[in-house]
């Protein structure tokens, strides 16, 4: 990777106690991973909020590993339908760290809003290894350590346009401000607002302003979740009717919902 971003994604909150787990993912191998989640389903009808953070996620059913699938990047919540008991294993990649395992371009893997299927991009005898070790394994930590070892053998460096790198970077430090798209902004980058636009949708799978947003609202977000500062968003948007009307479109709820709610929820439940 030579994108050396320091960005950490968060989801919603989640009340069931163990019920969502993570593993910090240690070098090299994460130069493409961030982590890992375990999500514990219990018995019942369940619903999961996933909220955009512009990472790919690769998610396998651990009861059966062979229901595996990728997650591209999206603008809107995207709400699962979940039958418990079951559980699902994470892979959280950083950004464009996919491209350590999977050539095509996040752009041309078309619209699959629920997910597709790993066997369409991943190699078969990879899928194999992964399936076979999260079947012999015991626990969470012991799943994480053998796939962590078989992924790293897998990874390969990549080298990215540096031009979207240099967009990627300056929409991490003006955050708080509105990202420029203009020609002249571009020029600084290297490219054109044309070019931008099309590199952008390729390897990020999402325009440039929309990566921008996402920045900005994981950012928030974390932000709200470390700090319960009911003004925390000025930070980051102009006003507050700003930053609500922001947060639901992206979010699907409103800040104070998204916080007071876990996005982990028993759907049989009125």
């Amino acid at each position: 990777m030579t994108t050396n971003f320091d960005y950490i994604t968060t989801q919603g909150r989640v009340s069931l106690t163990n019920a969502y787990r993570l593993y910090p993912v240690s070098a090299p191998l994460n130069q493409w991973i961030e982590h890992f989640w375990l999500l514990d389903v219990p018995e019942g009808n369940y619903c999961y909020r996933s909220l955009p953070d512009n990472c790919v996620d690769w998610i396998t059913n651990v009861n059966c590993p062979e229901y595996s699938y990728l997650i591209a990047p999206f603008m809107s919540s995207i709400v699962f339908d979940l039958h418990g008991p079951c559980t699902y294993l994470g892979i959280r990649f950083r950004l464009l760290g996919q491209h350590g395992l999977i050539r095509e371009p996040v752009g041309s893997w078309g619209n699959h809003e629920n997910g597709l299927l790993a066997n369409e991009l991943v190699r078969s005898d990879l899928l194999a290894q992964l399936q076979d070790n999260i079947g012999k394994a015991n626990t969470f930590d012991d799943i994480c350590e053998r796939l962590s070892g078989i992924l790293l053998m897998k990874m390969c460096q990549n080298q990215f346009d540096k031009r979207l790198v240099r967009y990627m970077g300056y929409c991490q430090q003006n955050i708080s401000s509105r990202v420029s798209l203009s020609n002249r902004q571009c020029a600084e980058f290297g490219l054109s607002s044309r070019q931008l636009r099309r590199l952008s949708q390729l390897y990020l799978g999402v325009s440039p302003r929309d990566f921008a947003r996402v920045i900005r609202f994981q950012q928030t977000l974390r932000v709200m979740n470390s700090c319960h500062n009911a003004t925390n968003w000025m930070t980051y948007y102009y006003d507050q009717s700003h930053f609500i009307k922001e947060f639901k479109l992206l979010s699907g709820l409103t800040p104070t919902a998204i916080m007071n709610l876990s996005v982990l929820y028993n759907n049989d439940i009125k």
